[in-house]
């Protein structure tokens, strides 16, 4: 799978998010980690810092993935059990799995890396006009 490590990190803090919210997005049920076996931390009363901001971003950007790689990124991130059961939940191989993900990973690239140009293009703008203003 050709993971992309910052749009994983990104997508890590957005199921972190996700869970501590209680509710799942995206039309998907929530998931209870004790519940789903995942064991308890030593630090578990330590939160791990989450941003909401990037969270809304990343959710954001996910419910625009076609429909396909976005019910395996919110199965995979997000949904209940071991690998076997979300391979079954999303009728699909290992392999594939991986695939989707790796496409999703790429997808979620392009479009976070268009938002900053985005953001770098406005940002100029307004300092070339408080420029002008400026005496």
């Amino acid at each position: 799978m050709a993971r992309i490590e910052w749009v994983e990190e990104r997508l890590q803090n957005w199921a972190r998010w996700s869970l501590m919210r209680g509710s799942g997005v995206l039309g998907f049920a929530g998931v209870n980690l004790e519940a789903a076996g995942m064991p308890r931390e030593p630090y578990a009363e330590a939160p791990i810092p989450v941003s909401d901001i990037d969270a809304c971003e990343v959710d954001e950007a996910v419910g625009r993935l076609p429909s396909e790689l976005k019910a395996t990124v919110v199965t995979h991130y997000l949904g209940k059990g071991g690998i076997r059961d979300k391979l079954k939940l999303l009728c699909c191989t290992e392999g594939t799995l991986h695939r989707r993900i790796g496409q999703a990973h790429r997808l979620l690239a392009d479009h976070f890396l268009a938002q900053q140009d985005k953001q770098k293009q406005e940002r100029a703008r307004v300092e070339a006009l408080q420029a002008a203003v400026r005496p």
